[in-house]
């Protein structure tokens, strides 16, 4: 039976987050969208540097887009934490916390006096998360803890594209927002053991271990197989290890996906007699993957996308058409998901946004504030806490 009348499943939980940019907040964003309380901390002159980190020059309210997209539903208190006074409202307000977020660079936090251990002594019950680029200790703790470069260091880059293209990055900041999600489950968790024994504990994670969890498929493929690594396909590659027909294909109008199908049973649909010569061989599926893709290719260039799908749809082929953003919005399986949400604020912001993706009992967290001016609610919250 659905319980329909409970609340969001963290709410009355208060979030104190003290991460900028991209991998704290996004951590922060699953769990506000889960009901909790965010209370954003930021610089008084300039707040969160991701205020100003553009991925277009569209600027809304005078802030970025990703900063919007990132932070909505979150209050904002203003805080110099360079200031001895400033930090005692910080501390004073961890006493009502329960779950810290930074993403400090190692070894900031201790100078600032609110490392780990110190927030213990504040508050025993806080759940406290730390997220660095490469881990706390090693040679790399003190290089930038950046997304590209995360990518870069993990294999994940090194594994994209074709052969021949050399290293092909995400269009996406994966190490952030992995690092972010893997920083959120261990706060649940270490929320649920508080619920039994009474006391908090300390989550960490780094974006290099975030993007090594995310290779756990291949990564543990290599290690079991005399750490060769293996060979991408040269045409049409989608997947190191997966043979053909595996791949994207241009179509006469766009891009078709096809995922695993045995060959046999392609060749018929396609009516490619060029096929017959791997049909017995399941071996040279993966072996001879280059000539079988530009076979298929080929073929699949002759006619338009939706009269492939007419074809292979029906015969259960694991396929699609790839989308652009355009695509996905205008098509009934996204609209039916109801993902989009306008969120506004006072001074006429007003953003066109996702929503969170879990649902709870049956329904979204609905969450309808923008993302907070610098210090916009630093008066309220300083009074409600007695700051």
């Amino acid at each position: 039976m659905t319980n329909t009348s409970a609340g969001p499943p963290l709410a009355g939980l208060v979030v104190v987050d003290l991460s900028q940019f991209l991998s704290g907040p996004y951590c922060s964003l699953r769990l506000s969208d889960l009901g909790a309380r965010v209370i954003k901390i930021e610089r008084p002159d300039g707040g969160d540097l991701c205020r100003s980190l553009y991925l277009s020059d569209t600027e809304i309210g005078g802030d970025s887009t990703i900063f919007h997209a990132i932070n909505r539903g979150k209050e904002s208190l203003a805080i110099n934490l360079k200031d001895p006074d400033e930090m005692s409202v910080l501390r004073r307000l961890l006493e009502n916390a329960d779950v810290l977020i930074q993403n400090f660079r190692p070894g900031v936090a201790t100078r600032l006096g609110i490392d780990y251990e110190a927030a213990r002594q504040i508050n025993k019950r806080l759940v406290y998360a730390s997220i660095s680029g490469f881990g706390q200790t090693g040679p790399w703790v003190k290089r930038p803890g950046q997304d590209l470069l995360a990518q870069a260091r993990s294999g994940v880059m090194w594994l994209n594209g074709d052969e021949s293209h050399g290293p092909v990055p995400f269009g996406l900041a994966i190490a952030d927002m992995f690092a972010g999600a893997a920083a959120a489950q261990g706060i649940l968790a270490a929320l649920v053991r508080r619920g039994i024994t009474g006391e908090g504990g300390h989550v960490e994670t780094s974006l290099l271990e975030a993007l090594v969890d995310f290779q756990f498929e291949v990564l543990t493929t290599f290690l079991n197989d005399g750490r060769r690594l293996p060979s991408r396909s040269n045409f049409r590659s989608a997947h190191a290890y997966l043979s053909a027909p595996y791949g994207v294909y241009p179509a006469a109008d766009g891009f078709l996906a096809i995922a695993m199908t045995p060959i046999p049973k392609l060749a018929d649909l396609l009516e490619l007699e060029e096929l017959d010569a791997y049909r017995d061989d399941p071996k040279t599926w993966f072996a001879e993957r280059d000539a079988i893709k530009a076979i298929i290719a080929r073929r699949i260039a002759e006619r338009r996308i939706d009269e492939w799908l007419a074809i292979l749809e029906p015969a259960d082929i694991w396929c699609a058409k790839v989308m652009n953003w355009n695509d996905l919005l205008e098509s009934e399986g996204f609209q039916v998901l109801d993902m989009l949400q306008t969120v506004e604020r006072e001074d006429d912001v007003s953003i066109l946004t996702t929503r969170s993706p879990i649902r709870v009992d049956g329904k979204r967290n609905q969450v309808t504030g923008a993302a907070p001016r610098i210090g916009e609610h630093s008066a309220a919250i300083r009074a409600e806490f007695g700051l």
